[in-house]
């Protein structure tokens, strides 16, 4: 009986990085987005031509085959997601790289990346922050909004220096210090039945249509902890995003919400809407700054963190 001849394996072509261009790379991406060679070419401003024969170049490189071609369009294989994947890293690192060479030659000093609750953006933050640039012009300061518990996290696993944020219990890894005191009001229509009413009682306010925050919060979760306290469950009429828009919702009559004293004051200028304080019940927060245990990583984080705790 004859014997079948082995079958000898296929050959595995080495990939070398040096190969591989960064505009193949960003014309794959553009595959992925828009799901057509020829809308991705037109991105990258090739003729398709030129975009069809680098990517089939890319493939051959990588040995391996990234794209499905259709007569309507293209998808990525398994591989092609792969690829995709590390693409986007390399992008988000040139661009990084991009952003940081800008900084070099505007004689940018500091990069300091602080996350924030919408109560301290509303009220005392950008204030601060400006009087800090002020004595630290070669700083650039990143500001982006998240609820308290994100900015645990963020601040946590190093994706921001500074958290402001209110909370009465912060993680082991971090260090937390007092900024300043807030305080909660009602915030109701300049109109019957609210015209000869001065403050605001816990039972008042929980018996009300609320208009409150999509994302929760901190303000959120003081009225749902007010509302277990005395064994009832909120009214909540209207889930809106940011403070402005509870306000045009007040002053249009669809209900109650409650605001940081400071930002109610500035919309009750702006609307036909009252301030009441609330009585009967702790309506003041303490707003924190905190870092990773053991002080932010830059000095220019250092120095923004010891500016802030010292301010009010």
């Amino acid at each position: 009986m004859a014997k079948t001849p082995p079958v000898s394996p296929r050959r595995t072509i080495p990939l070398n990085p040096q190969r591989v261009d960064f505009l193949s790379l960003r014309l794959l991406l553009a595959v992925a987005q828009t799901g057509s060679i020829t809308r991705a070419a037109d991105q990258c401003h090739l003729a398709l031509a030129a975009a069809s024969a680098r990517l089939k170049e890319l493939e051959e490189r990588l040995n391996v085959q990234l794209l499905e071609r259709y007569a309507r369009g293209a998808r990525l294989t398994q591989a092609g997601e792969l690829v995709v994947i590390r693409a986007r890293a390399i992008e988000s690192e040139l661009a990084q790289m991009t952003l940081e060479l800008e900084d070099h030659r505007q004689a940018v000093t500091g990069h300091i990346r602080v996350v924030a609750n919408m109560s301290s953006i509303a009220a005392v933050l950008p204030q601060d922050l400006t009087d800090f640039l002020k004595s630290h012009p070669g700083v650039r300061i990143d500001l982006s909004e998240h609820t308290s518990r994100e900015i645990q996290s963020l601040v946590t696993e190093g994706r921001a220096d500074i958290g402001v944020l209110t909370s009465a219990d912060f993680r082991s890894e971090l260090q937390a210090h007092d900024y300043y005191v807030d305080e909660v009001v009602a915030t109701v229509p300049t109109r019957a039945p609210w015209i000869r009413i001065k403050t605001m009682t816990p039972q008042m306010l929980l018996d009300q249509e609320l208009i409150i925050l999509q994302e929760g919060g901190a303000i959120s979760e003081w009225l749902y902890d007010l509302a277990r306290v005395y064994g009832q469950s909120l009214k909540v009429r209207v889930k809106a995003k940011g403070f402005d828009a509870l306000a045009q919702l007040v002053s249009a009559g669809l209900g109650v919400t409650v605001l940081p004293k400071v930002v109610a004051a500035r919309f009750s200028r702006l609307l036909k809407l009252k301030t009441l304080p609330i009585t009967g019940v702790d309506s003041r927060r303490t707003i924190s700054i905190c870092s990773i245990a053991g002080g932010a990583a830059s000095p220019a984080a250092r120095d923004l963190y010891e500016f802030l705790r010292q301010r009010h």
